[in-house]
């Protein structure tokens, strides 16, 4: 913010530069007044105020002075830049199934996956964002937002033990697309583009085929972008430090088979990102923390505070000081 006198007319300013000839003229004008009977009344003034009828005309330059400078109308003006990035709105479907528990993204892929997305967070400027946890079923855990503490803390909640994984265990790639994407929709302000990211490390096994979310997706002028996390090799998955048993009573082991993933994203005319491990999942996050941005826009806003009630109160101070110094500080006549 700046900050910077003003007047808003000027032209009064100039009459400032006649007031050193107007103290001239008065003070000549006072010192050859005619004294009416001066035989009568004459009575030289003590030498102590002889300084006073000195006062008069400096006085009334005063008051007009100040009165010509309330009148160019003084003020301050604060200024300010606002520099505003119209960015994106961004929905971030997480999935937390219970293969994002596997260790080959230290100390797990869930833990990893939430302090990349809370950096991304961080980096996302003016962008509104949305978190989806999804599995077998999927879960909001918050619609679209600017505010960044909200969703760094939200996101941080994010864990396995969120859902029962006996009755909500699975992925449904479908319906976490479609859910995220339908809510962006909704929520659609004209001039911002919309992103779904997708971050998962499996097939899609349950709910709605994900390539006619994919489709809806494309319709609906939304991009998508694809996160596969994981490795081509099966990785063991442990909970709580204890292997966990599938259905079948075998302990689960994960591995990334991509075909689907890329399938989807082709689909909604979007890309896939494979993430082999935790360097080139961070990666792929800071590109896309820069990737999405919108045109940045100045804008200046002026505020002004005016002070001519102040001068005006000197003014009124210092007319009624010429008053109390005409009335009874000077008595004429004097030399």
């Amino acid at each position: 913010m700046t900050e910077y006198p003003e007047f808003a007319r000027p032209e009064y300013l100039y009459a400032l530069l006649v007031l050193p000839l107007y103290v001239w003229l008065r003070w000549r004008v006072l010192r050859l007044d005619p004294l009416p009977f001066p035989g009568l009344q004459y009575a030289r003034p003590p030498r102590r105020r002889r300084w006073l009828p000195r006062l008069v005309p400096v006085t009334e330059a005063f008051v007009l002075g100040l009165g010509l400078l309330a009148l160019a109308g003084p003020h301050r003006v604060d200024e300010w830049e606002f520099v505003t990035q119209r960015g994106v709105d961004v929905a971030l479907a997480l999935d937390i199934s219970a293969s994002m528990q596997a260790g080959d993204f230290p100390p797990n892929r869930l833990e990893a996956l939430k302090n990349l997305a809370a950096d991304f967070v961080r980096q996302s400027g003016t962008n509104r964002i949305a978190v989806y946890a999804f599995a077998k079923d999927v879960f909001t855990q918050t619609p679209l937002t600017m505010d960044h503490v909200v969703l760094l803390e939200l996101i941080d909640g994010l864990s396995y033990d969120m859902i029962n994984h006996t009755v909500s265990g699975g992925t449904a790639i479908g319906d976490a697309l479609l859910l995220a994407a339908h809510r962006l929709r909704q929520q659609r302000v004209e001039g911002r583009d919309q992103v779904v990211i997708l971050i998962t490390d499996g097939q899609s096994h349950e709910g709605i085929d994900p390539l006619l979310s994919a489709r809806w997706i494309l319709e609906n002028g939304l991009r998508l972008h694809i996160i596969g996390v994981g490795q081509p090799e099966p990785v063991p998955v442990y909970v709580h430090g204890k292997p966990f048993i599938n259905k079948e009573g075998k302990h689960l082991t994960t591995q990334l088979d991509d075909r689907q993933l890329k399938e989807i994203a082709a689909t909604a005319a979007g890309e896939y990102h494979s993430a082999g491990n935790l360097a080139v999942l961070t990666a792929i996050f800071d590109r896309l923390a820069h990737l999405e941005s919108g045109p940045i826009e100045v804008q200046t806003r002026r505020q002004k505070h005016f002070w001519t009630a102040w001068f005006a109160g000197v003014v009124l101070a210092l007319f009624a000081a010429w008053l109390a110094l005409v009335g009874f500080g000077t008595r004429r006549p004097w030399l």
